[in-house]
């Protein structure tokens, strides 16, 4: 046996396979009341690297308490994208046998046993894009929290914060209406929309023409059938609900529709469905993955 350190090592859980890049938009708001003294930095990254707090355990679950850590990061030589991986650690306990050598008798112990997994995730100043490779323990909706919350920590830990950080799901459009079609009706919609940052797009009207008329932070809109057979009618062709998707798609917000199929019920929700990439087969280097990540994301970005 080798005594060189890190020989071998078992390859990482994504060598070799093909992976799913999960895709997030990381946006900052200037909060309702901000002290007099906060100052918001002008650039994206300069505020990000600032307040992403790396090694600072972040807790999730109930029952099965989850800690979370940032770790590795690397900032790319022209400082507009961030590397790192994102992890979690917990403790089981399992009964097991154990012999007494004093008193010569066998005993029932409880032993505490450390499970982890962790995967890389890149962040392009650019986009304000945040890309996770999905270790299949992750959920979206867990990854986006643990991100969100270190990233309001250490704005909190500032000496005078100034912003409000959400870390949002990406709307897979497509995704949505070939859901959309494949259901026999449209019983109820939720559309929420948030205020964009900085600048709105031309997609957005009518809904951020009616929220900058209101001086509204966010705007919600429920949409429920008459008549539970027949569903919501034309979706698709509703100028409102094309505002809707379309700040969805910039991740100003999300989606909720329930459906019936056939007999069953069943429903689409952004935050649980986020928009992702499919890579091919990866290398089992770190460095190597995140490069491919990145170039996907920038690839994105220039569509």
């Amino acid at each position: 046996m080798s005594d060189v350190p890190g020989e071998n090592l078992p390859e990482p859980w994504f060598a070799e396979r093909s992976g799913v890049v999960l895709l997030y938009r990381i946006n900052r708001r200037p909060l309702p009341e901000p002290s007099l003294f906060a100052h918001q930095p002008e650039l994206f990254m300069d505020h990000l690297v600032e307040v992403l707090q790396f090694g600072v355990p972040e807790v999730t679950g109930r029952r099965n308490k989850r800690e979370w850590r940032l770790g590795n990061r690397e900032i790319t030589p022209d400082e507009d994208a961030l590397f790192g991986q994102i992890g979690w650690v917990r403790t089981d306990y399992r009964a097991a046998d154990h012999y007494n050598e004093a008193e010569m008798r066998w005993e029932d112990i409880v032993e505490g046993r450390e499970v982890s997994a962790r995967a890389p995730f890149v962040i392009d100043g650019g986009s304000r894009i945040l890309g996770v490779l999905q270790h299949p323990s992750f959920a979206p909706t867990t990854v986006a929290k643990v991100f969100e919350n270190l990233l309001r920590r250490g704005e909190e830990a500032r000496e005078a914060a100034s912003t409000e950080w959400s870390v949002e799901p990406i709307l897979d459009e497509q995704d949505f209406l070939s859901w959309l079609r494949s259901v026999d009706s449209v019983q109820r919609i939720m559309m929420v929309a948030k205020l964009p940052n900085p600048d709105a797009l031309p997609e957005f009207e009518p809904v951020w023409d009616r929220m900058q008329q209101r001086k509204a932070r966010l705007l919600k809109e429920i949409m429920e059938a008459a008549n539970v057979e027949v569903g919501l009618q034309d979706l698709e062709e509703d100028a409102q609900v094309r505002a809707f998707l379309a700040m969805g798609t910039n991740a100003f917000g999300y989606v909720v529709a329930d459906g019936r199929r056939g007999r069953h019920d069943t429903r689409y929700d952004q935050r649980e469905r986020s928009a992702h990439e499919r890579t091919d087969e990866l290398p089992s280097n770190w460095m190597q993955v995140l490069g491919i990540m990145l170039g996907m994301i920038r690839d994105r970005r220039r569509q």
